[in-house]
């Protein structure tokens, strides 16, 4: 019986905890998580999704894992006309039709927790920030806050720019990598997001479809966030907007589109100040969504780059995270 060489994931998001799935069987595994939680960009409180949130149907591997996992789906609420937050007052009109897209119950924290029951709990290792890899004979070195790990082959999951700037590599990576790796934006570093529960969902009762387009802000994009049990919007907060009293602001906002409507709970994150999350290159905001796609490794193949930033199939959803993994998993799997 063949001997399994070790193998070490940086970071427990989708595509980490994803690939550690499928190749558990043939790597001894260790999940390095720099995080006190499990998910990476994947945030879920109290049934609202902070992170993504949408999976579309040509999106066929994110909807394959969704059944595999026994989880349910449910469409995003559209129906109705779209409001504009306009300087001379608020204008109700017909929106385009938007494409058809659906959300986990629960949240996709689901998905996450889904995968981690798959894998023995001792796999992953919270609290551990990789600090450097170096190669030492055909074996890798991985140096965290705490201590240090070797395996045969590590596998990055980190966006592109944040595994630059976060680890130094022994010997460097060469310049022409380095330069493609801080070249490619990370998904969500630019967002700050923010979700408001209401008492009911009132917009709909109107003929609303939660849709918001606003020049004023705070939040310049708002959509339905209602989940199976409470009646929500959620919204991006716009590039320039100050997050400074971030709960006011949108307070004030609520109430000049749907006035004398109670306010349950605002939830609020802004990516751009998460460490593991967005680096300084990405604070700036991009005006479409970038052209992902990599296909990098270091080492001499036993240090290997994934994640949603990587894939060109999808890069920037959660499907890229999970092509990503497909992709990497056939490689190593052989």
């Amino acid at each position: 019986m063949q001997t399994k060489q070790d193998l070490i994931i940086i970071g427990a998001g989708l595509s980490g905890l994803y690939i550690a799935t499928l190749l558990q069987d043939k790597y001894n595994i260790i999940i390095l998580e720099a995080r006190t939680r499990l998910g990476g960009r994947i945030l879920t409180e109290k049934g609202h999704d902070l992170g993504p949130s949408w999976v579309w149907p040509h999106q066929k591997h994110i909807l394959s894992v969704i059944k595999e996992l026994n989880l349910e789906l449910f469409t995003q609420y559209t129906k109705g006309d779209a409001l504009y937050d306009a300087p001379d007052g608020v204008q109700r009109f017909n929106a385009a039709p938007s494409s058809p897209s659906a959300r986990v119950v629960g949240g996709l924290s689901k998905i996450i927790e889904a995968l981690v029951s798959k894998l023995p709990t001792h796999l992953i290792k919270l609290n551990e920030e990789v600090k450097s890899i170096t190669e030492e004979g055909n074996k890798l070195l991985v140096q965290t806050n705490t201590k240090q790990y070797q395996a045969s082959y590590v596998l990055s999951t980190l966006a592109p720019r944040l595994a630059c700037e976060h680890i130094s590599y022994f010997p460097d990576l060469n310049q022409k990598v380095k330069s493609k790796m801080l070249k490619t934006p990370t998904w969500m570093g630019h967002i700050a997001k923010c979700v408001i529960e209401f008492e009911t969902s009132f917009w709909r009762e109107r003929g609303l479809s939660g849709f918001v387009f606003s020049l004023l802000g705070p939040l310049g994009e708002i959509h339905d966030a209602s989940t199976k049990t409470e009646a929500a919007l959620f919204g991006f907060v716009q590039a320039n907007a100050s997050t400074d009293n971030i709960q006011k602001e949108v307070e004030k906002q609520m109430v000049r589109l749907f006035p004398k409507q109670k306010i349950k709970n605002i939830y609020f994150i802004d990516w751009r100040e998460e460490k593991f999350s967005s680096s300084v290159h990405d604070k700036k905001g991009l005006s479409s969504h970038p052209e992902y796609g990599l296909s990098l490794s270091h080492f001499n193949n036993k240090l290997f780059f994934m994640g949603t930033e990587t894939s060109y199939d999808n890069g920037g959803y959660l499907e890229g995270a999970i092509v990503s993994a497909l992709e990497l998993a056939k490689t190593l799997g052989r």
